[in-house]
């Protein structure tokens, strides 16, 4: 009796601490500061034009542009960025000044995966990267990773006659923490 006792307020006390976040965590700005380099990321809910409305039963769309300044000096500013992605203006979200494009599954709101834009770097020639993800650690802190080999693979796997694609890395970090600073 005891041990199931201790199970129930175990998983009550688990649920309790557990945190239901939506798209609106996910707008805003937000910032990582290190020495001379100050790297931004703006998120917007964004809207997939295909008849389809803002966010579906399942998945939110994010969207998102960065940018990045170093010693005092603006190196990439894309941070206008449109809510609205145009299928029929092509595939390539970029193009439509999209810069980050994700979805967040409603079931797994702290975590968003998402496809990069580097401006710079241009991986598969600008068509952008996967194996990026946004995942809200608190209500102002948000984890931003970029794996490279995780993109290559899922760019290339099961392509017999794909050419052999080397990493280049990316002209923003790849792995930090942001903090909110604008809603």
């Amino acid at each position: 009796m005891k041990a199931i006792f201790t199970l129930i307020l175990l998983f009550y006390s688990y649920v309790s601490l557990a945190q239901a976040y939506t798209i609106n965590d996910y707008v805003g700005a937000w910032k990582y500061e290190n020495n001379d380099t100050v790297f931004t990321v703006v998120l917007i809910e964004g809207c997939i034009n295909n008849g389809r409305s803002k966010s579906s039963i399942f998945e939110w769309q994010v969207f998102g542009g960065y940018s990045m300044v170093i010693a005092g000096k603006e190196i990439d500013n894309y941070t206008y960025i449109n809510s609205v992605f145009d299928k029929k203006k092509g595939y390539n979200p970029s193009l439509q000044q999209i810069y980050i494009y994700g979805s967040v599954l409603k079931d797994y709101s702290n975590y968003c995966s998402f496809i990069f834009y580097d401006q710079r770097k241009k991986h598969f020639n600008g068509t952008g990267i996967s194996g990026g993800s946004l995942t809200l650690l608190t209500p102002n802190k948000l984890k931003w990773e970029i794996d490279e080999e995780a993109g290559i693979w899922s760019e290339i796997e099961g392509c017999e006659d794909c050419p052999e694609v080397s990493p280049i890395g990316f002209s923003v970090p790849n792995n930090v923490v942001l903090t909110k600073v604008l809603q």
